[in-house]
């Protein structure tokens, strides 16, 4: 596990997944992820995480620091030779989670961990442009430059919406004025992700 400044990000486990059930059921959240499923009960849900093997994918829960699940995160096709991979954030809908500064102090320590503990050189995203609080998130809060956009990419709000491709460097992360705290943070930890 690690940790940013409010939140702890670990890995998912048995009993998180009537959360994650809920999480991607919920409304405000569907409307705004750039992936699509059919809605999933919780025994799917429960039968995913059973078949689920390592890939070059890594998914991690995030939660509050009073323990209260609040979200995933993850680093998704993590390229070893490259040394890059998407990164994403999905925080609950309710109100008790927006407005707090968890979605920037989860995507920071994210990066931190990537940049310096994975060793990687870029991280980038894909974001629908009707999701202006991810937007906000990723450009102004931690550093990440628009790439390019996909123009009617995704069917979504009985339209289609453009998804914006955007990026960030190492040294775009080490830009930021708080990047010191949160390598401080992760190099700091002797946790690691495996306990």
């Amino acid at each position: 596990m690690f940790r940013g400044a409010h939140v702890v990000i670990r890995p998912i486990e048995a009993d998180d997944q009537a959360f994650i059930t809920a999480l991607n059921a919920d409304p405000a959240v569907r409307a705004n992820v750039v992936g699509w499923d059919f809605p999933q009960s919780l025994h799917q849900q429960q039968r995913w995480f059973a078949d689920h093997t390592e890939s070059s994918t890594h998914r991690w829960l995030v939660t509050a620091g009073d323990g209260d699940r609040i979200g995933l995160t993850g680093l998704w096709q993590v390229n070893w030779h490259d040394h890059n991979a998407e990164v994403a954030i999905k925080l609950g809908g309710t109100s008790n989670v927006r407005g707090r500064g968890l979605g920037s102090d989860t995507l920071k320590a994210v990066m931190a961990f990537a940049f310096y503990e994975v060793g990687l050189h870029r991280l980038y995203a894909t974001i629908l442009s009707s999701n202006t609080a991810s937007i906000k998130l990723f450009v102004n809060y931690a550093g990440f430059q628009h790439e390019g956009v996909a123009r009617q990419q995704v069917w979504r709000h009985g339209r289609y919406v453009d998804l914006l491709h955007l990026g960030a460097l190492r040294q775009d992360f080490d830009a930021l004025p708080d990047a010191a705290e949160y390598v401080a943070r992760i190099t700091a930890s002797s946790d690691g992700l495996n306990q």
